[in-house]
């Protein structure tokens, strides 16, 4: 459960200092475990897909 209260309040707020008060932490880089920006481009990336596949096939 805490994996997933800091994971949502790094996705809705994207406050690292926000989090490490959450939850008690006193380094930003024990915060910082809860960021995922891999996740975030795999997602971003993704959204680039779907729209050059939308716009390819409303062409024809």
């Amino acid at each position: 459960m805490r994996q997933t209260f800091g994971t949502n309040i790094m996705d809705q707020s994207g406050d690292i200092h926000l989090l490490m008060t959450q939850l008690g932490h006193t380094s930003t880089t024990t915060a910082a475990l809860y960021t995922n920006p891999g996740q975030e481009k795999s997602k971003k990336a993704a959204k680039q897909m779907v729209e050059r596949r939308t716009n390819y096939l409303e062409k024809d």
